[in-house]
């Protein structure tokens, strides 16, 4: 019974403070940019929606330590903590509830981004730099096994290109060139429309026109997102991308940090309460609640920050995805080990 409610109280504070944290967040950053939003109030329900979610991505795993710091707060203040003592529960005990439901919230957070959900921010920039959800990504150039390829104009949340070469190469020298208007994404591959195929025979040039399938595996997102630099890519995305850049020999360094960042950094939350919980006081009259609450959410914040860091060293490639992401939540765990051990 002391579980279950322990674990409705978690719960309870753990939403009210990211439903506050994310209100806030969405709240000053609509003051800075309303001004840039397109007039259509559909547009701007939208943004608002995408910023929430946005919101949610990055103030989540913190929300979860600050639930914790708040709960622990309040059954101090109201000496359940030490009835709860005095009934025979253990530290263990009373931590367990509290850490399964960070446990299980963590691991919806983590789902959630094998989703679109992911590219909350990505969509409300959109609204806010191009008035419409769509954007298009120009003078895109890549290598696909020997070709050669270049879209001059890339739509991903459409799935169209516009302004399609493709120079199919031996090593040195260019045997067939594919021009085309538009080219559309199907399942998994690239539907070249009425293209105008040049194939060099040697002593002849051959020209025909039709539409062909070419580049299998080549999602539009991945496309984008790996020509813009951006980080922001679901986990299905960028296993799939993990794939394809080995066969293509593409660096990993990028990709694979997106990867440890999505499913290692989340755990920090729940690896991180294991150690503040270790500190939490019995009572308010053996140690000052304004102290403990006010280092352990410095504490939390300081965390956070490196953590967030090291993640984008990582995105730069300054750092490997071991070191920068692996590494600090590999040297939390072992922290919150010995003191799990030490209760």
């Amino acid at each position: 019974m002391a579980k279950r409610y322990l674990s409705w109280l978690y719960f309870k504070n753990f939403f009210v403070i990211l439903f506050s944290l994310v209100l806030f967040f969405v709240g000053l950053d609509f003051l800075q940019v309303f001004r840039k939003l397109p007039d259509s109030a559909n547009l701007q329900v939208l943004y608002v929606l995408y910023q929430m979610l946005r919101g949610i991505d990055i103030l989540m795993p913190v929300s979860l330590v600050f639930a914790m710091i708040s709960l622990k707060v309040y059954l101090i203040k109201s000496n359940e903590l030490v009835a709860l003592y005095a009934l025979g529960y253990s530290k263990r005990g009373i931590l367990k509830p509290i850490f399964f439901t960070s446990l299980l919230l963590t691991l919806l957070y983590l789902f959630l981004h094998f989703t679109s959900f992911t590219y909350a921010q990505e969509y409300a920039d959109n609204i806010k730099k191009y008035n419409s959800l769509m954007s298009a990504t120009k003078n895109l150039f890549f290598k696909y096994n020997n070709s050669y390829v270049y879209f001059e104009r890339l739509i991903p949340l459409k799935k169209v290109a516009y302004g399609v070469r493709i120079f199919e190469t031996n090593g040195t020298k260019v045997q067939k060139i594919v021009i085309a208007k538009e080219a559309d994404f199907i399942l998994d591959h690239w539907h070249i429309k009425n293209a105008t195929i040049i194939k060099d025979l040697g002593r002849r040039i051959e020209t025909a026109t039709k539409s062909l399938d070419s580049l299998y595996g080549y999602v539009p997102k991945i496309l984008d997102s790996v020509y813009e630099g951006k980080t922001n890519i679901s986990l299905m995305d960028a296993i799939y991308a993990l794939e394809l850049f080995k066969k293509q020999k593409i660096d990993l360094g990028r990709i694979e940090a997106v990867i440890f960042y999505n499913i290692f950094y989340p755990f920090f939350a729940p690896i991180l309460m294991i150690i503040i919980f270790y500190f939490v006081p019995i009572s308010a009259r053996f140690f000052s609640l304004n102290l403990f609450s006010f280092g352990a959410v410095i504490a939390t914040l300081i965390v956070w920050g490196v953590l967030f860091v090291l993640a984008k060293l990582a995105f730069s490639g300054t750092l490997s995805a071991e070191v920068a992401i692996l590494g600090p939540i590999a040297t939390l765990f072992v922290i919150a080990l010995l003191f799990y051990k030490r209760f």
